[in-house]
């Protein structure tokens, strides 16, 4: 497999290889853990998880690293502000490493719980500041950045390249960025590599140029390289990255290393909901536990996603996840009746077709909506199929190419069928209803027994039978 990815510093789709032998280098940005994240933040690592299955799938290994930032990210991505850790600690009443952890493990369990695979190397900017530091001192030496009053600035006049990520000169970035006046700077686009401390930070550390913290954009630079040497594969992230994060630490690695240090750059788009942008004060801001507790299953929202291409605006609504939910639940019913009927066989040469259209799905920018449709069709293959030998094949190509889409299927189809004690009483309480010719209360018990997954059937003879959909 070959994959070809659209690369935002080259504004174009490009093979996708390795710089060094069959390893890949990959650095994905991580969350900010003041708060739950939203299912618009988890919606780009379900995108990341994606890849970084198409690589393992291809037989080609990987190195991913992705950041903790517990420090240093000012509400508004601008150098002068609040840091979003020290607002989540008065909030909570905690101290600000209290609160990242707190969010640092409910962000592990929301990404369990939509199948997406840790990195390899989760990097928290508090533990790297020795690195930060070096880094930065670095970047002095060479005339990149300077010593001021409040803190230590790169000086974006030393670097011609800056904006050629974004595409934009840098009177344009000055003139669209949410840039403050400030004295000590040399060029109002220069940032912080280092924030001189304030007296009432909660997060400090000494340093050479006196107390403080770390600037957001030169944790990843000093995190990506330690772990991943200067120049990696790939870097990914959100569109709202590009500028100024991922552009700032283009310019601050490229100036240190004197090598380029990304060969490919991935944004996803944003997930809207309802065609508007998430929102607090328009209240339509969701995340997993809301998915959950509305009755959907967190995998619905997994293949909501993967219905569309991470290039394009993904538009959240409930009905087009009723609608997946409903997707996924035919797609584990069929399987599982298929599975119990034939078994499944390992994938060979009888469905190579279906493997290489859904390669060459993958293969085309993770063009996942096409390669759903390739399962569609497996689906429709098994259900005509003439022998349980065919049906064995499809049913276990299916289950390979899961591998790449996350779904759980074959778990799905091994699944035991077996009530809870819920459901039990509510299929007893169904019996009698229909015992007593209370036709109205069988049919309420039959809606609430589907919420629970469990669809019921009348059979002729009086008796029913009940099956988990």
């Amino acid at each position: 497999m070959v994959l070809a990815l659209y690369n935002t510093l080259a504004r174009k789709k490009e093979p996708f290889v390795p710089l060094r032998d069959k390893r890949y280098r990959i650095y994905d940005c991580g969350p900010t853990v003041w708060a739950e994240q939203h299912i618009g933040n988890l919606y780009r690592y379900i995108v990341s998880d994606v890849l970084r299955r198409a690589i393992q799938y291809s037989g080609y290994e990987l190195t991913e690293v992705m950041n903790i930032t517990d420090v240093g990210a000012i509400i508004g991505d601008v150098d002068a502000g609040e840091d979003r850790m020290a607002v989540a600690a008065r909030r909570e009443g905690l101290d600000p490493l209290a609160v990242a952890q707190k969010y640092t493990d409910l962000f592990f369990a929301d990404e369990a719980r939509l199948n997406i695979e840790p990195a390899d190397i989760v990097s928290k900017a508090t533990e790297h500041i020795p690195e930060m530091q070096a880094l930065i001192q670095t970047l002095i030496d060479k005339g990149n950045a300077y010593v001021a009053a409040d803190g230590v600035y790169f000086d974006v006049s030393s670097w011609p390249d800056y904006g050629k990520l974004s595409k934009k000169p840098l009177d344009e970035l000055v003139a669209g960025a949410r840039i403050e006046v400030n004295p000590n700077k040399r060029n109002p686009a220069d940032f912080a590599l280092w924030r001189g401390a304030k007296p009432d930070d909660l997060q400090q550390w000494p340093s050479p140029w006196g107390p403080g913290k770390p600037g957001w954009h030169i944790e990843c630079s000093a995190m990506a390289m330690k772990y991943l040497g200067p120049t990696l594969d790939l870097h990914s992230g959100g569109e709202d990255h590009i500028f100024p994060h991922h552009e700032c630490e283009i310019a601050q690695s490229e100036a240190a290393t004197g090598k380029p240090f990304s060969r490919c750059w991935m944004h996803v788009y944003f997930l809207r909901v309802e065609g508007q942008g998430m929102h607090k004060s328009i209240g339509n801001v969701y995340t997993v536990s809301d998915i959950i507790e509305r009755g959907y299953d967190p995998l619905a929202f997994r293949l909501l996603a993967l219905g569309a291409h991470y290039r394009t605006p993904l538009n959240f609504t409930w009905e087009s996840l009723g609608a997946q939910q409903e997707r996924l639940v035919r797609w584990r019913s069929n399987l599982k009746r298929f599975f119990r009927d034939s078994g499944a066989s390992a994938a060979d040469e009888l469905t190579a077709d279906l493997r290489d259209e859904f390669l060459a799905a993958i293969e085309d920018d993770l063009n996942t909506a096409s390669a759903l449709a390739v399962v569609e069709k497996a689906l429709h293959r098994a259900n005509l199929a003439e022998s349980r030998e065919e049906r064995a094949a499809v049913v276990g190509r299916i289950f390979d190419l899961d591998r790449v889409l996350g779904l759980s299927l074959r778990e799905a189809a091994l699944e035991k069928d077996e009530l809870t004690a819920e459901e039990t009483r509510l299929l007893r309480e169904r019996d009698a209803a229909r015992a007593a010719k209370d036709w109205r209360k069988a049919d309420v018990l039959r809606a609430e027994l589907l919420k629970h997954g469990i669809r019921v059937h009348d059979e002729k003879n009086g008796t029913t039978r009940w099956e988990r959909i």
